[in-house]
C-alpha cells in the first residue's frame, strides 16, 4: 500500500497576490532598519503585510492562489494538503494580529532563535487574549469551500513556544502566566477550527530545537494543553525543524542541533500528538530515531526546502528503506522537510512530483 504524502506549510505567492512575505524581500524593513540588524532570517517586517490590506482585490486575489496552489497540491498526488499560506506574511505572525496586548506596530529590536539573527519584532504590552473571537477558521473555511469535500486539508498555526521567542515581553512580570495566555489563545482558535469542521490541524513549533531543556520542561505540556477539548476525530500534528535562512542554497546559517529529536521524542511520543513532523532531507538523521515515537506517526522530510537541487528518487527512496526499518510503513508519512516558500515553483513542483511517485512505490 503506498505511503501516504502531506506538505508542511507555506508555498511561494503568485506574482498576482500582492502580499510581502518572508520569502521574498518585499516586505524587507528599510534600508536603515536592516543596517542594525544581523544574521540571516530577521529582515521581514511583520508590519508589511497589514499595509496590503487596503487593495480591493485582495480578498479574490487570495481566493485564486489559494485555489491554485490546493489543485496543484491534488494534481500532483498530495494526500493531505494546505492553502499555501497565502494570506500569510509570515507563518508565525498572523495569528498575532488577532491578540489583543500584542502591539505590532511599534517594534523592539530581538535576538531570535538562539542567536542566529536579531531582528525587529511585536512588543507584548498588556495582558493577551484574542481580540475578537476566534478568526483562524475563516482562513480555513474559504480554503475548504475552494477544495470541495473530497480534499482533506490540513491547517496550521504557531505554537506558543515559536510566537514567545517571537515577541519582547515589557508587560508580564511572570511569564509562565504570559505562556499560559499564549496557550489558551491557540487553543481558543483550534476548538472554533474543528467547531467550523476543521479536522487536521498542524501547530509549528521550530523553537523547541533550539531550546530542548526549555520544552522539556514546559513547552511540550503548553503544547499538548493547546489541543485540549478537541474531539477524537481531529488528527493533532506538530511540526519542528532545524530553522532556516532567508536565502537558498547557503551553508552560513546556524541551525539547531539535529539531535535534539532524540531528546524530545519520547515525550512527544507521550502527550497524545498523532503526527509529529521533522526534517530529515536537510538533517540527514541516524533514523533509529523513528524506533523511539512508539505510538505517534511520523511526517518525514524527504525533500529540502532551501536548496534548489532536485532530489532523485533513488535519494528518497534509500531514506524512506532506511526509514522502514525502524517504523512500520502504515505509520511513516512522506512531505517536505518544511515551507516551500522560498523555492520557485518549477522546482517545488518537480521536488514533490518525485515524492509522490517514491511513495507510490512501498
Amino acid at each position: 500500500m503506498p505511503l501516504k504524502t502531506t506538505v508542511v506549510g507555506a508555498f511561494p505567492k503568485p506574482e498576482f497576490l500582492n502580499i510581502p512575505d518572508w520569502f521574498s524581500e518585499k516586505g524587507n524593513f528599510s534600508s536603515e532598519e536592516l543596517s542594525g540588524l544581523t544574521g540571516m532570517g530577521g529582515g521581514y517586517d511583520p508590519r508589511s503585510s497589514n499595509k496590503a490590506r487596503g487593495d480591493l482585490t485582495l480578498e479574490e486575489n487570495i481566493k485564486k492562489a489559494v485555489q491554485n496552489v490546493i489543485e496543484e497540491q491534488v494534481a500532483l498526488g498530495i494526500n493531505v494538503v494546505t492553502d499555501g499560506e497565502m494570506e500569510r506574511g509570515a507563518y508565525y505572525i498572523h495569528i498575532m494580529n488577532n491578540i489583543a496586548g500584542i502591539d505590532m506596530d511599534s517594534l523592539e529590536k530581538k535576538v531570535m532563535r538562539s542567536g542566529a539573527y536579531s531582528t525587529l519584532v511585536p512588543a507584548v504590552r498588556g495582558q493577551l487574549s484574542l481580540a475578537g473571537g476566534p478568526v483562524c477558521w475563516k482562513e480555513w473555511k474559504r480554503a475548504a469551500d475552494l477544495a470541495g469535500g473530497n480534499v482533506t486539508l490540513k491547517f496550521t498555526l504557531p505554537g506558543p513556544m515559536t510566537m514567545f521567542d517571537g515577541i519582547v515581553n515589557l508587560h508580564y512580570q511572570d511569564t509562565d502566566q504570559l505562556h499560559a495566555d499564549l496557550v489558551k489563545c491557540v487553543n481558543q482558535e483550534i476548538l472554533a477550527l474543528a467547531g467550523k469542521g476543521c479536522k487536521y490541524i498542524q501547530i509549528d513549533e521550530p523553537v523547541m530545537m533550539r531550546y530542548p531543556d526549555a520544552a522539556l520542561k514546559y513547552g511540550l505540556d503548553n503544547l499538548a494543553a493547546c489541543f485540549q477539548g478537541l474531539p477524537e476525530d481531529v488528527t493533532k500534528v506538530i511540526h519542528l525543524c532545524c530553522g532556516y535562512p532567508d536565502k537558498l542554497d547557503t551553508d552560513e546559517y546556524p541551525k539547531a542541533p539535529k539531535t535534539n529529536y532524540n531528546l524530545l521524542a519520547p515525550k512527544i511520543d507521550s502527550l497524545g500528538f498523532n503526527e509529529v513532523s521533522i526534517e530529515d532531507a536537510e538533517a540527514q538523521n541516524d533514523l533509529s530515531l523513528l524506533s523511539l515515537f512508539k505510538t505517534t506517526k511520523v511526517i518525514l522530510g524527504c525533500v529540502t526546502v532551501a536548496r534548489s537541487k532536485i532530489e532523485t528518487k533513488d535519494d528518497i527512496r534509500d531514506r524512506v528503506t532506511e526509514a522502514l526499518k525502524y517504523i512500520s510503513a502504515d505509520r511513516l508519512i512522506l512531505a517536505p522537510d518544511c515551507g516551500l516558500g522560498m523555492l520557485p515553483y518549477s522546482i517545488i513542483k518537480e521536488k514533490l512530483k518525485i515524492m509522490t511517485e517514491v511513495a507510490q512505490e512501498f
